[in-house]
């Protein structure tokens, strides 16, 4: 196992990024799945489920700010351009 210490900044910028764009993702699917409860559960249910979304969506809202601590505002680096690349395996849009 390599140490931190052995990836170049670019590299650790870029790391971060992808990070921040899979937290900002996963907390946008835990604030749909809560409109998708607060919609269809009964109250028991909805309380239970309610309150565990809301847990979740808070640590990784803790976790969003804690890593935007140390990424770079200078780096450009585009998630959504890394995941389009053929090397993906996704189509390239114009």
């Amino acid at each position: 196992m390599k140490s931190k210490d052995s990836m170049t900044n670019p590299d650790f910028q870029k790391l971060l990024s992808l990070v921040l764009n899979d937290l900002t993702i996963r907390r946008t699917m835990l604030e749909n799945r809560e409109q998708e409860v607060n919609q269809q559960m009964s109250s028991l249910e909805k309380d239970a489920e309610l309150e565990q979304l809301d847990d979740q969506i808070q640590q990784i809202q803790a976790d969003f700010d804690h890593y935007r601590e140390f990424q770079d505002p200078e780096f450009e680096f585009s998630a959504t351009k890394y995941f389009q690349e053929p090397s993906m395996g996704l189509p390239r849009h114009p």
